[in-house]
């Protein structure tokens, strides 16, 4: 899943990329399947009804189902991550990432997206049609991220998808759709 990819890079480029703090035993599992959010516009756009957060072991959650786009991804959109993290029972801003041009990015095989792509079988080029896609036992890949006891806690993650002409985040931007995400930091 590119929304997915997309904010477990940005939890590692833009937050603690420089860490110094090893890894003492943490994982990141998912908290919720990926959700739409409440808008007409969101759910005219895609529907994730078929996902659901399953556990391999007492450890372990996958991410499976299927994923659809009741329209299809159009040149010229972006998508935005916000994840915030729960502290003290609010969500406080943690870190955002943005993609200004997502469609650069799929045809991009140096992009830092390119293998979660092809793992979820998203096309190589835009734009695509509506189409449903499998999100097969997908387990995140804590490898690389920043997984440890100044990390640990609950997070949520609001991936809004714009349409953005010109592919300059700093452009005008007009809302598609937007997707939440659940996930948490915790002691193995």
């Amino acid at each position: 899943m590119v929304f997915v990819t997309v904010l477990l890079l940005g939890l590692y480029k833009y937050v603690l990329a420089d860490g110094g703090i090893p890894d003492d035993g943490y994982i990141l599992n998912f908290d919720s399947p990926i959700y739409v959010c409440p808008d007409e516009e969101s759910n005219a756009f895609v529907d994730t009804s078929e996902t659901e957060v399953k556990r391999y072991n007492e450890t372990t959650a996958y991410l499976t189902g299927f994923i659809k786009f009741i329209k299809g991804i159009e040149p010229a959109t972006m998508v935005e991550v916000l994840i915030e993290k729960d502290i003290g029972g609010s969500f406080e801003m943690f870190a955002s990432h943005e993609i200004c041009d997502l469609c650069k990015e799929l045809g991009d095989e140096d992009s830092p997206y390119a293998d979660y792509l092809k793992y979820f079988g998203f096309p190589d080029q835009c734009p695509f049609s509506p189409d449903t896609f499998a999100i097969k036992d997908f387990v995140v890949n804590t490898k690389d991220l920043p997984i440890n006891s100044a990390t640990a806690g609950r997070y949520q993650v609001t991936m809004n998808i714009s349409k953005n002409e010109g592919g300059n985040c700093l452009n005008d931007k007009g809302f598609i759709a937007c997707l939440k995400l659940d996930f948490i930091i915790e002691s193995l």
